[in-house]
Parts: C-alpha cells; sequence; structure tokens
C-alpha cells in the first residue's frame, strides 16, 4: 500500500530519482514531467506549470521511494532502494567480466575468480605485455604532436616562400616573354604575326597582372610600342585592338606605380606614342582616351623627373606631340591641359638639355608645334608661355644644330611660327625676338636644305612671312 501511494499518477510506477510536483503539492516522476507537451499542466490538477528547468522537487517523496525495502538481484541480500544500486555495483557476487573483454575474451564470472582467469587469459596476458608498449606509444604521440607544433611554423614558412617563389617565377615569366616580343617585333614581318597570336591581349594582361614589378611593366610596354608600330592599314587596326585591350591605361598606370624608373618611364611613353599615332578616324578618340587615364600629367612628371635621360625626354616630347593633337573642342581643351600641367616648360627643358640629341629636338619641337596651335582664346596665351620658357631661342638653335634633319627642320619652323602669331603688342615683340634670334635665316636655311620636302617648304615659307 505504501508503495502505491508513491506511484506517478502517468506512468502508475514508483520511480527512481528526482520526483517533481505542482504547487498544489501533485507529484510525478521527472521522467514523466519531461514528456509532458506545450502548455504544461499538472496531470491531476490541471495547474499551469512552470519550465522544466525551474520543476519543483518534491525531496520528501524522493525520501520515502529511496526508503522502500529491495533486495540485490545477485546475492539477494535485502536493503532499500537508495542503496540497492551501490550495493549491487560492489556485490560479490555480480557477475564480471575478463578485463580484456575488449580485445575479445567472452569469459564472465564471479569477482573471486577474475583474477584466476586473467592469469592465464591469452588475452589479458597479451594486453598485460601491450601495456607498456602502448604507454611507449601514446609517448610517442605526445612527443610527435609536439614535434608537428614546432614545425607548423617551418611549414608556414616554407608554404610562404614556395608561394613567393612561384610569384617570382611568374614574373620572371612575364619579364622574358616581353621582352621576346619586343625584340621579336622590332621587325615588322612579326608584329602582325604577334596580334593574330593574342599578343596585345596578353601583353596588357601582364602589365595588368604585375603592376610592381617594374621588369614587367617596362618589358610590357615596350612589347607595346613595337607591336602597335606602323601606319599601314595593319599598323592602324593594332593600335585600336592594343586600345579596346586596354593598353593606353596600362601604360599609363605602369608610369604611374614607377616614377623613378626611367626605363618604364621611357617605354611608357614610347607605347603612348605608339598606340595614339596613326592617321585613321579613330586617332583623335585614342587621344582623348589618354587624355582621360591621365597621360598628359604622367608623361609631364616622367620628363620632369629624368631630364637627363634622352630616351623619356624624346618619348615624353612624342608622347605630348601626339595627344595634343586635333582641332576640335577636345582637341583644344587637351591642348591647355597641357599647357596647365607644364608642358611647355618640360619640353623646353627638353630641348635645352639634349641639343644634340635629334630625336629630342625633333620630336620636341613637334610637341611645342602642337600644344601652341589652335584657335581657342588661350592659344596666344600658350604661345607667350612658351616664349617666356625660352622657346624661341631653343628651336632657333635646333634648327641650326641639325640642319639636314628634314623632320626637325619641318616642325621647327612649324613651332616659331606658332610661337610667333599673334598681332597684338606681345605677339609682335615675339616675331621680332624671333626675328633677332636668327629665326628668319634658320627657315631660309631649312627651305635651302630640304628643297624636295613640301611640309619643310610650306612651314618655313609661313614663318618667313610672318616675320617679315
Amino acid at each position: 500500500m505504501a508503495a502505491q501511494r508513491l506511484e506517478c499518477p502517468v506512468c502508475l510506477e514508483v520511480q527512481d530519482g528526482q520526483q517533481h510536483q505542482c504547487r498544489e503539492g501533485h507529484v510525478f516522476c521527472a521522467s514523466c514531467d519531461s514528456s509532458l507537451r506545450a502548455p504544461r499542466r499538472c496531470p491531476e490538477c490541471r495547474m499551469a506549470l512552470g519550465p522544466l528547468s525551474q520543476a519543483i522537487r518534491s525531496r520528501s517523496h524522493e525520501e520515502r521511494i529511496a526508503a522502500l525495502p529491495a533486495a540485490c538481484s545477485h546475492c539477494g541480500l535485502a536493503t532499500t532502494r537508495g542503496e540497492v544500486a551501490a550495493h549491487e555495483h560492489d556485490c560479490p557476487q555480480r557477475p564480471r567480466a575478463c578485463s580484456a573483454a575488449e580485445a575479445g575474451c567472452a569469459w564472465s564470472g564471479l569477482l573471486a575468480d577474475k583474477a584466476a582467469h586473467e592469469a592465464t587469459c591469452p588475452f589479458a596476458v597479451c594486453q598485460r605485455m601491450m601495456a607498456p608498449l602502448q604507454s611507449e606509444v601514446a609517448e610517442l604521440r605526445a612527443e610527435n604532436e609536439r614535434v608537428q607544433a614546432q614545425l607548423a611554423p617551418l611549414r608556414a614558412q616554407v608554404a610562404a616562400q614556395g608561394a613567393e617563389n612561384e610569384r617570382l617565377q611568374a614574373h620572371r615569366v612575364a619579364v622574358t616573354a616581353c621582352m621576346r616580343l619586343a625584340n621579336l617585333c622590332i621587325e615588322v614581318q612579326n608584329r602582325q604575326l604577334a596580334a593574330g597570336a593574342d599578343a596585345v591581349e596578353a601583353i596588357v594582361a601582364a602589365l595588368q597582372a604585375h603592376p610592381q614589378v617594374a621588369g614587367v611593366q617596362q618589358q610590357g610596354c615596350a612589347a607595346l610600342g613595337n607591336v602597335c608600330f606602323g601606319t599601314d592599314a595593319a599598323g592602324l587596326a593594332r593600335k585600336q585592338r592594343a586600345t579596346e585591350a586596354g593598353a593606353i591605361e596600362a601604360a599609363v598606370a605602369a608610369m604611374q606605380a614607377h616614377p623613378q624608373v626611367a626605363g618604364v618611364q621611357a617605354e611608357g611613353c614610347a607605347a603612348l606614342v605608339n598606340v595614339c599615332c596613326g592617321t585613321d578616324a579613330a586617332r583623335l578618340a585614342r587621344s582623348q582616351r589618354a587624355a582621360d587615364a591621365g597621360a598628359i600629367e604622367v608623361v609631364v612628371a616622367a620628363m620632369q623627373a629624368h631630364p637627363q635621360v634622352a630616351e623619356v625626354q624624346q618619348h615624353g616630347c612624342a608622347a605630348l606631340g601626339n595627344v595634343c593633337c586635333g582641332t576640335d573642342a577636345a582637341g583644344l581643351a587637351r591642348r591647355q591641359r597641357a599647357a596647365d600641367a607644364g608642358a611647355i616648360e618640360a619640353v623646353v627643358a627638353a630641348l635645352q638639355a639634349h641639343p644634340q640629341v635629334a630625336g629630342v629636338q625633333r620630336q620636341g619641337c613637334r610637341a611645342l608645334a602642337n600644344v601652341c596651335s589652335g584657335t581657342d582664346a588661350a592659344r596666344l596665351a600658350r604661345s607667350q608661355r612658351a616664349a617666356d620658357a625660352g622657346a624661341i631661342e631653343v628651336v632657333v638653335a635646333a634648327l641650326q644644330a641639325h640642319p639636314q634633319v628634314a623632320g626637325l627642320q619641318q616642325h621647327g619652323c612649324a613651332a616659331l611660327g606658332n610661337v610667333c602669331c599673334g598681332t597684338d603688342a606681345v605677339g609682335l615683340a615675339r616675331k621680332q625676338r624671333a626675328a633677332g634670334a636668327g629665326a628668319i635665316e634658320a627657315a631660309g636655311a631649312a627651305m635651302q636644305a630640304h628643297p624636295q620636302v613640301a611640309g619643310v617648304q610650306a612651314q618655313g615659307q609661313r614663318l618667313s612671312d610672318l616675320l617679315a
């Protein structure tokens, strides 16, 4: 009867362990309490119950259950339900398994017989023999883990070095490939072959992939310049293809990334020269794209940073001359932008620094001619700026120093003609200054030296008429 009063009203069993109750004192076992569905209510009075984690224990109920009589299932010893579990765990009559059961021994017997069995059990004997080895293995594993932990930074360092080696190898491959393309494309017949093999796109990709490697940037720009060289239909198509592939932006980025590397600056300017020149309808669009990419400012900066490097000065002047061509509104804006960036002074400085280098003198005169030309209101201001920088004297000196270079004579006369334009007082002063510097004689000498060159004759006559 006592046991019946302790039954759980849900499972109708007397359960060991925790007993829970509602606020009215109705008791039920913890197992049944945990299985109640929401909303949780007392199984007897239906009172709402709180969360299971806040269940109210009935310790008096638990004590009464623990005091109920019980007997050991092994030896039959009379005890209580609260103590029977502890007794059965240590009961000498409880069957024990061999300590080598996991190794495969199926023996089961009394505790008193266990020692005798294990003394002869082959599984237990092997287990005892293996114990020192297993301990040693455990120690070796621990040592191995310690060594592995020490090696982890070294492995990371090796991996990083491997990645760096791969990166350097990729750089070397890119440098070598661009250099070989640049050399191969010096030959006219190889330029179109290279373009047909997608060399233009590959070069631009190399420039974009290795922006901080000066060697790749220099050789890549050189390769672009050589591939895009030529003014025939195929050459013009290569220029346009390079533009569409992003060559102009890549060359400008190369110059911006390596302002102190003269080789990058020289080859970058040369690439801009060859991509932006031409006689096709898209030429002015390429010039504008170069200006939009910042080519004017970066070329002027290159000339200012490397005044003694003739290649930078020559290609820089040529690039400015090409970008500043065009008589439309955009072309006039490019001229003014170049003047504002200091292009006139940079070109005059180049002419002054390299008086014996015909290429610098020719391209410098051409750049001055283009920057100082135009029909905009600022044209005369650019002409005066050139005169103030010493352009008149340096151009006359170039004409006198290189009388046999037809291109120089033509562009020199054109430059003087553009600088000396204007009918206002300052324009007349520029004309007088040019005449005093020997411009009239230089124009006459140019025309005499190159009677068959129409450009020299036209520009020389124009200059003579202006100064007459």
